[in-house]
């Protein structure tokens, strides 16, 4: 605190306290405006976390620079209204808003190379991603075969992020996500991927690039040599799979490699992409993009080995797909494969399902074609026994190389050799959901017949949900309980997942990367559903049994009891962010404004600080009309008033609808609501005012609050109002007590408040004493909240509507005014019907404010 401010603040108390007022009064509705900012934030930190609500980190950093920027402006709204108070405050608020910036901080990126690395050699995950490093593992421990390529890394995404400068342009459109709103996620995302697209390649870059695709050139085969251009993001392949969220290039020659290599880092932000990384709670910082190139294969089958069945819980099966050309349709779902399974270490298939392919996609000329089979090609399997039973010796072989089972895409060329093309951990319904001893336990209800049967299990489980068919699909018209049927699975159902209970499908495949991702957030997948979009109506509620591909119509208890439950989502990384950010920003631990611990010194998060600051702005506005009664004359105007009473009125936002400076303001001239409303209690004619006479309480009312005794002397015996239409802060002193009000009445109920302290009286100890316990019943009542030390008495209302808290105002005018000399007179037994007496009289007056709410 700089000693100027705090003499000049002094200095303009003792010679100009009008001044003051206005600013303290300016600084309070500042700090209260921050204080409701404060909380909205808080609110939503929590529902964020409690309820697991998901969004991009970048939108949670924004939210969180909103939280501290708000805890800043208490602070300097503190200080404004007396410099000095916070003290040591804004020191811990420095302390625990840096603790919070480091828990949302990225992570840190040192770019440096190598920005490309051959396949000569293993590669850590974190420079080259999953993906690319499981490759590598294959090629140089596991001896498999791999097609030769090369791997641009994650560094490069990030050097590109800083060379184009788009960093700040990236986290305001991610920031803009809300995912309550659809459209905000593909209006951001068209934005990224155009940005991302339009990045320049720094010369050195684009160098390193193309040599590598020169040295595959020359070791490959004569013609144009042609590559795949795969994504290799972090995280990609490893805990969450982030199975087809990202595009791959097949077919590109030398000069399209830098575009396309641009347009996989694009595709990074497709919404699908977005929505995926943003519910496996992974930051975009997080998920820098490494980009694989691998030599085409001019593969004459390809497809997808699981190396157990993903479907069947403990399940030991081995599963060979396989369809003609390239695999492209098939983990896209638009083809059903021919199926080989294998027992555990059979040589030879204990069964093999054909599959359903008439067309194969196959690259000519540098462009991918479907090319109609043969009849011959369509009428036979696309492998031999012996080349399954090759495959799947593979398969085993890399789930023991990895220890876990595998999902593995592979290609096979015209001449028999076998490549990997990609292989990940296998994701299973075992993980994440119940034993499957717990299904179908319960029998079905007689006469239940399913309106669709025969499907095949891709993701099982049991749903309950109304149909929706794709070619009706409205965004606004999903909710969790939706069970999607489609002809096809299209990439962008992806984007849906969190709203789905099932998908039925009419083609599909268990090998397709939708299979995957339903099976990680638990929605129940029927593919191979002959004729679901005529058999399954839009709109009728059903049971999915995607155990027994089976769809019944209505809720069938029976399977829904006894389903398994999906399973949580395991802690994310975004929820463990949130948890530790929490931490610093909510719990609350400074309860007791009356304990020598409320102070800045014992602040242990930024929930503290805000109810430090706050606290200390309330007792400010207490005692503002000490400062109004010490001689802010020169803005002040007397109420005029035939009740034998004395009140000086100051302004300081637009009480006084008159502005020609008169000696005296009528109350119908005044545009101030809490103070009209206290005054039409105090001027109720129940109420006798003539009777008593006032009585100087100057110095009385600061020692009664302190528990001393009068020293007389004073002259000046008026009563200060510190006024505007929504603010009043009143130092009453009549009859023989002091009574002082604070209250804040304005359209924000939340920031809404009314504190009185009532102290002092002509009669003994005991009479006082009676009158505090009349008091206190009433207040309470009210709605106070109220505390009593001997003759002392304390009392706050907040959080009250305007309406509901000038009704209260009323009736404490009205009580001021009725229990002025009650401690001469009151006796204990009389205290429970006048309690009873001033609420039936109260009925005349509720409602009557309405004319004044501001």
């Amino acid at each position: 605190m700089a000693v100027g401010a705090l003499f000049k603040h002094w200095s303009l108390r003792l010679f100009a306290p009008d001044r003051i007022l206005q600013q303290t009064y300016e600084g309070f509705k500042a700090l209260l405006g921050f204080d409701g900012r404060c909380h909205e934030l808080m609110a939503e930190f929590e529902v964020l976390y409690h309820e697991g609500r998901k969004e991009d980190l970048a939108r949670t950093r924004g939210r969180y620079r909103q939280l501290a920027e708000a805890v800043a402006g208490m602070i300097a709204a503190l200080e404004q209204m007396h410099p000095g108070i916070a003290g040591s405050l804004r020191d811990y608020f420095n302390k625990y808003d840096f603790y919070a910036r480091l828990v949302l901080a990225p992570p840190e990126r040192f770019l440096i190379p190598p920005f490309v690395v051959d396949h000569n050699s293993p590669a850590e995950p974190s420079l080259v991603g999953n993906k690319s490093q499981h490759l590598l593992l294959l090629k140089h421990e596991a001896k498999a075969q791999v097609p030769d390529g090369f791997t641009i890394t994650a560094t490069t995404f990030d050097l590109l992020i800083e060379h184009n400068r788009l960093r700040p342009a990236l986290d305001l459109l991610l920031a803009a996500i809300d995912l309550e709103v659809p459209l905000s996620l593909d209006e951001a995302s068209q934005a990224l991927m155009t940005l991302i697209r339009r990045m320049e390649l720094p010369p050195l870059v684009a160098q390193e690039i193309l040599a590598e695709y020169d040295r595959l050139a020359v070791t490959g085969p004569d013609e144009i040599l042609r590559v795949a251009v795969r994504s290799s993001a972090l995280h990609e392949d490893g805990d969450h799979s982030f199975a087809g969220q990202y595009h791959s290039l097949l077919g590109i020659d030398r000069d399209g490699l830098l575009a396309a290599y641009l347009e996989v880092l694009a595709s990074k932000y497709t919404p699908q992409a977005l929505l995926y990384r943003i519910h496996a709670g992974i930051g975009d910082e997080d998920a820098a993009m490494a980009v694989l190139v691998l030599v085409m294969v001019e593969s004459v089958a390809s497809g997808v080995l699981y190396s157990r069945d993903p479907s069947v819980t403990e399940g030991q099966s081995l599963l060979v797909h396989s369809i003609r050309g390239l695999g492209l349709p098939l983990v896209g779902g638009a083809v059903v494969p021919d199926v080989f399974v294998f027992g555990p270490e059979s040589e030879h298939p204990t069964r093999i399902v054909a599959g359903n392919q008439r067309q194969q996609l196959v690259l000519f000329q540098g462009q991918l074609q479907e090319k109609d089979l043969a009849a011959d090609q369509a009428a036979t399997l696309s492998l031999t026994q012996a080349q399954a039973a090759r495959l799947a010796a593979v398969g085993r072989e890399l789930e023991r190389f990895f220890v876990v089972p595998q999902d593995i895409e592979w290609a096979m060329d015209s001449e028999g050799h076998l490549f990997i093309l990609q292989s990940r951990p296998l994701c299973r319904e075992s993980s994440r959901t119940e034993p499957p001893a717990k299904i179908t336990t319960n029998p079905l209800p007689a006469k239940c017949h399913p309106l669709l049967a025969n499907a095949k299990r891709a993701a099982g489980g049991v749903a309950l949900g109304v149909i929706r068919h794709l070619d009706r699909l409205e965004q606004a018209a999903l909710d969790s309980a939706t069970v999607l049927v489609t002809r096809h699975i299209a990439p962008s159902l992806v984007r849906y997942i969190d709203r789905l209970a099932a998908v039925i499908c009419e083609q599909g495949s268990v090998t397709g990367h939708f299979a995957t991702v339903c099976r990680e957030f638990g929605v129940v997948l029927l593919v191979e559903a002959t004729q679901a979009r005529v058999l399954l109506p839009e709109g009728q509620e059903v049971t999915v049994d995607g155990d027994q591909g089976r769809v019944y119509p209505g809720k069938i208890d029976a399977l829904l009891d006894s389903s398994r439950k999906k399973a949580k989502v395991a802690g994310s990384p975004y929820a463990a962010k949130l948890r530790s950010l929490l931490d610093h920003i909510t719990p609350l631990h400074l309860l007791d404004p009356h304990s020598p611990e409320f102070r800045p010194q014992s602040c242990r998060s930024l929930h503290d600080i805000i109810r430090y600051a706050h606290e200390k702005a309330v007792q400010i506005m207490f005692g503002l009309g000490d400062i109004a009664a010490g001689g802010a004359a020169s803005r002040c105007r007397k109420l005029a008033t035939e009740l034998p009473l004395d009140i000086y009125l100051l302004d300081v936002g637009g009480a006084f609808a008159n502005e020609e400076q008169q000696a005296a303001i009528a109350p119908e001239s005044l545009q101030a609501a809490p103070f009209l409303a206290l005054w039409q209690g105090l001027s109720s004619p129940e109420i006798d005012w003539q009777s008593h006479l006032h009585f100087d309480w100057q110095g009385f009312g600061d020692m009664a609050l302190a528990g001393g005794i009068a020293s007389g002397g004073s002259k000046d015996f008026a009563s200060y109002a510190v006024v505007s239409p929504e603010y009043l802060n009143l130092n009453m002193r009549f009859g023989f007590h002091f009574t002082l009000i604070d209250c804040l009445c304005g359209r924000d109920s939340r920031a809404n408040h009314c504190q009185l302290r009532f102290a002092g009286g002509g009669g003994d100890y005991q009479g006082r004493s009676i009158r505090i316990a009349l008091l206190r019943q009433i207040l309470g009542r009210l709605g106070f909240e109220v505390s009593v030390r001997a003759d002392l008495l304390d009392a706050r209302l907040m959080g009250c509507p305007a309406g509901e808290l000038l009704d209260v105002l009323v009736a404490v005018g009205r009580l001021l005014g009725m229990t002025k000399l009650l401690d001469m007179v009151l006796r204990e037994e009389e205290i429970d019907s006048r309690v009873q007496l001033f609420f039936q009289k109260a009925d005349r007056f509720h409602g009557s404010t309405t004319s004044i709410i501001p």
